[in-house]
């Protein structure tokens, strides 16, 4: 019993909730007709037919206004999409770049937040995104790369020696401050994802993520600007 009212009750309830702009409040307009209906009776009773015919209208029309009001700006919002992050603070602009290197989009994406400051960039890549690596850094002519291969897309320790590596040698090497390096934690596999955290954490050093926007369908529409990702120890 439980399984069918899930199934053919809860779940097409819930999926027209969602997916459909006027369901909502045309629900709550059957419920609060309900009331109106009995609230109706009760003014009839008590001030005759007019009254509770004229009181039934007024609701009734309200609810239509209400209703109608809800759908447009319903489907407005949903035309628009969801639109940027907000609430969420951008990182300050940073003259290196640590970035797990899976798509360009969001590679120029987060050069372009930090250019003018950016002078460097540390690309790390597995074997199968190589090629597309080499081929971007092509596109951007103003900034420095280095390329960090990762032999293994599952091999946390390599990504934490790497960062660790960057921040400790390659960075007073090129005359960058470590706290001035930040590192984008968006490509990559979730162990690669792990290992700059963690290198990240233990030094102190700022840590950001290139969000994606979606259309009203659910489906990407491109990168937004960085976020900074932010950790307080000890709380």
């Amino acid at each position: 019993m439980t399984k069918l009212w899930t199934e053919y009750v809860r779940i097409p309830f819930l999926r027209a909730l969602s997916e459909v702009p006027w369901f909502g409040p045309v629900v709550s307009a059957v419920l609060l007709a309900m009331l109106v209906n009995l609230l109706t009776d009760a003014l009839t009773t008590w001030g005759g037919l007019w009254l509770g015919w004229a009181v039934m209208g007024v609701l009734a029309l309200l609810t239509v206004a209400f209703v109608y009001a809800y759908h447009v700006s319903e489907t407005r919002r949903r035309a628009r999409g969801p639109g940027p992050v907000i609430d969420l603070p951008n990182p300050d602009k940073h003259r290196g770049l640590i970035f797990l290197f899976s798509r360009e989009d969001t590679l120029r994406e987060a050069i372009q937040y930090h250019q003018p400051t950016l002078e460097h960039c540390w690309l790390l890549v597995t074997p199968e995104m190589q090629h597309q690596a080499q081929a971007a850094m092509g596109h951007f002519p103003d900034v420095r790369f280095a390329i960090h291969p990762i032999p293994d897309r599952y091999d946390t320790q390599a990504c934490y020696q790497d960062v660790r590596h960057i921040y400790e040698h390659d960075a007073s090497r090129l005359g960058i401050a470590p706290k001035e390096i930040i590192a984008d934690i968006t490509g990559g596999t979730k162990p690669m994802t792990m290992g700059v955290i963690v290198a990240c954490l233990e030094g102190g050093f700022p840590i950001e993520h290139v969000p994606t926007a979606y259309d009203v369908a659910g489906q990407p529409t491109g990168p937004l600007p960085p976020i900074e990702i932010r950790v307080q120890r000890g709380v």
